[in-house]
């Protein structure tokens, strides 16, 4: 098919290709019939045939597909279709009709491609997204169990619900953050700062897992890149500061804050 297709594209007068999957499934409702070729390879031939015209008027798309591809005659681009073909036929039950039988054809293509159908099975399980280690704040703070952890975030929760820095929403355990300003962010990462100082993380984190862990519990108004980038290992280390220095006061008034936690 390929062949053909490639002598029509490069050939051809007026470039015309539009008609070519319909030609060549008229091509193949004919069997072949050589005398010089062994029964069995006629059969064979006939089979595949078969097979290529029941794709062209069934499902031509995969077809349409590949000649669309630059680099139609390729080895990636053979093999995608031979997957597509494959992932076609698993949605059908059993036979297709009297001339096909799909679950031959299926094993068929298991027996000579299974290794094409394994790497791409490989490759959606290695991009499959993984359950997060972490899904609740309190599952990096500091303690030696898990209640103990809980009852540690708890106390935070109450302390910044008391101090007015949060406020309870309809939804249960999610809270508002009260401040909108542009100070916001600032005042959370030294939060985040002041916890991991005073001995209270027990796990630490890249800043995209922080962010999300602090989105598990907490409403904001603040944009998700501006976020992330406030738990940043060197926006952090900037609240280790003089005290003439402005992000001193954030990191003083959390200490102040924690302290009895």
């Amino acid at each position: 098919m390929l062949i053909l297709y490639h002598n029509r594209l490069s050939f051809s007068i007026d470039d015309d290709t539009s008609s070519f999957l319909d030609e060549f499934a008229q091509h193949l409702e004919k069997p072949i019939a050589y005398w010089w070729i062994p029964a069995y390879k006629r059969q064979h031939i006939n089979v595949l045939r078969t097979r290529i015209r029941f794709v062209l008027k069934n499902n031509p798309q995969i077809f349409r597909n590949l000649l669309s591809r630059p680099d139609y005659s390729s080895f990636e681009a053979k093999r995608q279709t031979i997957k597509d073909i494959y992932q076609w036929l698993v949605t059908f039950s059993g036979e297709a009709g009297s001339a096909i039988d799909v679950i031959d054809w299926k094993n068929d293509l298991q027996a000579e491609f299974d290794q094409f159908f394994q790497e791409t099975k490989q490759a959606k399980e290695k991009m499959a997204p993984q359950k997060p280690a972490f899904e609740h704040f309190y599952q990096i703070l500091k303690g030696k169990d898990k209640a103990e952890k809980q009852d540690k975030f708890r106390r935070l929760v109450d302390i910044l619900l008391r101090e007015q820095w949060i406020t309870s929403s309809e939804k249960p355990g999610f809270y508002q953050f009260r401040n909108s300003s542009t100070g916001g962010r600032l005042q959370l990462a030294a939060i985040y700062y002041t916890l991991g100082k005073q001995g209270h993380i027990d796990r630490q984190l890249p800043a995209p897992q922080v962010a999300g862990l602090f989105n598990s519990w907490l409403s904001h108004d603040i944009s998700q890149k501006s976020f992330i980038k406030a738990f940043q290992t060197e926006q952090l280390d900037t609240f280790n500061c003089s005290s003439n220095r402005p992000r001193h006061k954030y990191v003083t008034e959390c200490r102040l804050l924690l302290r009895d936690l």
